[in-house]
């Protein structure tokens, strides 16, 4: 029986490689795919002018997920030749656009004797480029958008992917888990969550699986020119990626509809399958909770951040890391 994978977040920046089979997949495109364009100010931005998306997985995918905070990160020329490249190779797109192509929601596929309907959002809180009458952009995650787009789709199963939560945090905040079940409520059949760069806690709600976040598939370390002021880049921003930024969720839906999934990672510039994982995190339960849970993570990471990336701290980290109030 064929699969439909799903994968993380994919940025390419050479060719890699994979040690396990994969059918028809998808995953969320995180650069635009050209060699043009005017950055986006006041950020990191991504863009590489060849995908390396067939040299690393062996095939094209049969979509990709456009709703996310770096696609528009070279403005419209990139964005129009990202969508020239995905067209030229046959590859579906959702998630981002304009009003007038609803943001290239759903995106329609058959899969065995089933259709399946893909939609993607991001949230504001990403600081995404968002589309609207006349600009492409991402599509926002507005819930009564999500709620009209289920509704005049009749899709066999239909599928959410959200760009949400936050960078780096192993769980997802409590409002993003009230969303989530208003839109399994509104009809969705399943959520995937994109943007923490990190693997986060999978619930099953009215018999739904909501996969808050599924972590980077291949996203390397990086070092580039940042935060364009409009003339001119102002810094050079650096990630080195820490083994759980390279840990992520792989979703195997069956022809039948039935699903599993199972951790992934990158090692040595391969991805490989492995056995086990162990959930750190719960789904929280109150804003209290999130709020108390926060805190000490937050502080775990700045430590860690300072072991791994050591500098003179500024005063809002001191603050922070005392959990005193800014």
């Amino acid at each position: 029986m064929k699969n439909l994978s799903f994968l993380g977040d994919v940025y390419l920046d050479k060719e890699y490689g994979i040690d396990f089979e994969l059918d028809d997949y998808i995953f969320n495109l995180e650069y635009p795919v050209s060699s043009r364009g005017i950055p986006a100010k006041d950020k990191i931005n991504l863009i590489q002018p060849k995908s390396y998306i067939k040299e690393t997985f062996g095939k094209y995918p049969i979509a990709v997920n456009l709703a996310n905070n770096h696609i528009m990160d070279y403005g419209e020329e990139a964005f129009e030749d990202t969508i020239e490249f995905l067209d030229k190779h046959g590859i579906k797109y959702f998630g981002a656009g304009n009003k007038a192509n609803n943001f290239n929601n759903p995106c329609s596929l058959e899969f065995g004797e089933k259709t399946i309907a893909l939609f993607g959002y991001s949230c504001e809180t990403t600081s995404a480029v968002f589309g609207n009458e006349s600009n492409n952009g991402s599509a926002i995650l507005d819930l009564e958008l999500i709620k009209n787009d289920l509704d005049n789709c009749d899709a066999d199963f239909k599928i959410v992917q959200l760009h949400w939560g936050m960078e780096e945090i192993p769980y997802p905040t409590y409002k993003d888990t009230q969303k989530a079940h208003q839109i399994i409520d509104f009809g969705a059949d399943m959520i995937i969550g994109h943007h923490a760069h990190i693997i986060q806690p999978v619930e099953e709600y009215k018999g739904k699986k909501i996969f808050y976040g599924i972590g980077n598939c291949i996203f390397p370390d990086f070092k580039i020119k940042s935060h364009f002021d409009g003339e001119k880049f102002t810094r050079t921003s650096k990630k080195k990626q820490l083994k759980h930024n390279k840990q992520s969720i792989k979703i195997d839906l069956k022809e039948n509809l039935d699903m599993q999934f199972n951790i992934i990672e990158l090692i040595s510039d391969r991805l490989m399958s492995k056995n086990n994982y162990n959930f750190k995190y719960d789904v929280p339960e109150s804003e209290n909770q999130f709020n108390s849970q926060l805190i000490k993570t937050q502080r775990i990471i700045m430590l860690r951040n300072v072991f791994y990336n050591p500098r003179f701290p500024t005063l809002r980290h001191l603050k922070k890391l005392l959990g005193v109030s800014i």
